[in-house]
């Protein structure tokens, strides 16, 4: 048996993040806005919220020491602002980062003791302050889940702190706030997002309703993550239908489309719904240890990864992956499955190869004598217990030694 839970209002379509006074007013007077120190204020986004929350009739206090990926140490400088400002509702403005930072100083907010407790293993006791999330990547789909994913640099770990109730009251998801991304972070992030709907449709917790939800993702991002990266002002409203792979056959790929960065963030929107319920798989249990040991942004990590898991996993998935293949686009017609299915991961790597991702380990500067370390952080991962193909340590080492 299994249950699919979402409790968030998702509210979409260009301009919807002008709703945010209206919306966050609903919750008191007093916000906190957590956000990036620079991107933010550059693009003239955190501007555009501050007024727009100012007609409302709001207070709001910003926190803008979320950078790079978010850590116990911001989180804990963001509570204690929080609480001194008296803040009422706390909203994530950004990428994946200030999202999950935002969750936990909103989810922690009443809670006693430190943030390292917590991502230690103390559980959750009782709700939080409400939170909004506002994507302006796609992305991680932080918007749509209940964890949040943060680095304790104390210990070197990088891992989830999880609650039932630290789902977003309300996520605005406007494809308007993507389009100053420059092409390195849509390449990072559609990796991101590419890879969570691929694992969360192979995982051993899919079900009915995440696949609806996973299949579109992919279709949606499959078709539009290149031409994104390579035309990053390519948006519409609503995306129109995805074709049919044999129908694609007939037109050339992403030539005429007008809604590259409207299908990458509904797809990483829909992929994040799915991934809320399902889970993910090995790429994302690998990846964490490796992006924290080395520095490597999370989304470039895990479309390293993606293709040597998803060989890795063949044979436990392949009416899944054939199916893949066929979202992505490929020619399926009178191919057997397992041919189909290999076909799947070609097209993956193709398509992170054109979006520039790397595709060795070494290129990093990862080396075999860290191996023992990073199968260890590894191997406890909840991701990497929802692989389709169980991973001990041996096999974790083997995915490690082909994509050095």
């Amino acid at each position: 048996m299994k249950a699919f839970y979402l409790p968030t209002e998702i509210i979409t379509g260009l301009g919807c993040f002008d709703r945010l006074g209206e919306v966050a007013s609903r919750y008191g007077e007093n916000a906190l806005l957590v956000c990036g120190k620079k991107a933010m204020k550059r693009t003239g986004i955190l501007d555009r919220a501050l007024k727009n929350m100012a007609e409302a009739g709001m207070m709001v206090t910003v926190y803008d020491g979320v950078g790079g990926e978010p850590t116990l140490d911001m989180v804990e400088e963001g509570l204690a602002l929080a609480r001194r400002e008296g803040s009422q509702v706390v909203i994530g403005l950004g990428g994946g980062s200030a999202m999950d930072a935002a969750k936990a100083i909103a989810g922690l907010f009443f809670q006693p003791g430190k943030p390292q407790e917590y991502h230690r293993g103390r559980p959750v006791e009782g709700p939080g302050l409400p939170f909004i999330a506002i994507p302006t990547t796609a992305g991680t789909g932080a918007e749509v889940t209940k964890n949040a994913v943060l680095i304790d640099r104390e210990r070197g770990v990088k891992g989830s702190i999880r609650s039932e109730q630290w789902f977003a009251k309300v996520a605005l998801v406007d494809p308007e706030l993507t389009l100053s991304l420059p092409p390195s972070v849509t390449a990072s992030t559609g990796s991101d997002a590419l890879c969570q709907a691929i694992e969360s449709y192979v995982s051993i917790g899919a079900m009915p309703t995440t696949d609806a939800l996973a299949t579109q993702a992919i279709a949606l991002i499959g078709r539009s993550l290149v031409r994104a990266y390579h035309h990053g002002q390519d948006i519409d409203d609503e995306p129109s239908p995805r074709m049919s792979a044999i129908e694609s056959l007939d037109a050339e790929r992403g030539e005429g489309s007008s809604e590259a960065r409207s299908d990458m963030l509904y797809g990483s929107l829909l992929a994040g719904m799915a991934l809320s319920n399902a889970r993910l798989g090995g790429v994302h249990g690998i990846a964490h240890p490796l992006g924290c040991r080395y520095n490597i942004p999370h989304g470039v990590i895990c479309g390293l990864l993606l293709p040597y898991l998803m060989e890795y996993n063949l044979g436990y998935a392949l009416d899944k992956y054939a199916h893949i293949a066929q979202l992505l686009g490929e020619d399926t017609r009178g191919m057997a499955t397992k041919e189909a299915a290999i076909r799947s991961i070609e097209a993956v790597r193709r398509i992170l190869k054109e979006i520039g991702i790397p595709m060795r380990l070494r290129l990093f500067g990862v080396e075999e004598a860290d191996f023992p370390a990073i199968i260890a952080q590894s191997l406890p991962s909840d991701s990497l217990k929802h692989n389709p193909r169980p991973l001990g340590e041996d096999d974790v080492r083997l995915i490690l030694e082909r994509a050095m």
